[in-house]
């Protein structure tokens, strides 16, 4: 018998998917830091997470969506990662104005590959920090993004303030 992929539900496949692209990148970012040590794989890691914040600011781009303010980077920033990590991501706008938006991550599929590999949450850091830093100066330099609270050093959520410059 063969299942053909559209026998699958979608909120199925999309879930598979987004497991599989976590997962794979977690146990990739555990064998890297266990290979090369934590000076360089800080190093390897912003090289590798700059390029996809560019990569995935170049998506929203072509999409058409509108960055013009910290509200709209923040948004377009919420709906990319919540498409790529499916739907065990929960986020919620928790503050929202044209110059300052406030995201609260409360579920994350990477926490969740990490906990059931068994591999330490920290070294998501250098990946986060690469590519907000690169998604949101490409989109729009006018906006900064930085973190309040992050799960991955052991808060209960995770925050994302994006703000417009002053």
């Amino acid at each position: 018998m063969v299942i053909e992929v559209n026998q699958i539900p979608f909120e199925a496949r999309w879930a598979m998917a987004t497991q599989a692209l976590t997962g794979a990148l977690s146990a990739h970012l555990d064998a890297l830091y266990n290979a090369v040590g934590k000076e360089k794989y800080v190093e390897v890691v912003r090289q590798i997470w700059t390029q996809l914040g560019q990569g995935s600011a170049s998506v929203v781009q072509s999409m058409d969506m509108k960055v013009d303010n910290a509200k709209l980077v923040g948004e377009a920033g919420a709906t990319l990662c919540k498409c790529a990590m499916g739907p065990e991501y929960k986020i919620e706008e928790v503050e929202a104005s044209e110059d300052r938006t406030v995201m609260k991550i409360t579920e994350c599929a990477w926490k969740n590959r990490m906990n059931e590999f068994g591999i330490s949450h920290d070294l998501l850091s250098a990946c986060d920090t690469a590519f907000w830093n690169e998604f949101v100066k490409t989109l729009n330099p006018n906006v900064t993004m930085k973190h309040g609270k992050q799960m991955h050093r052991g808060d209960q959520y995770c925050e994302w303030i994006f703000e417009t410059k002053k």
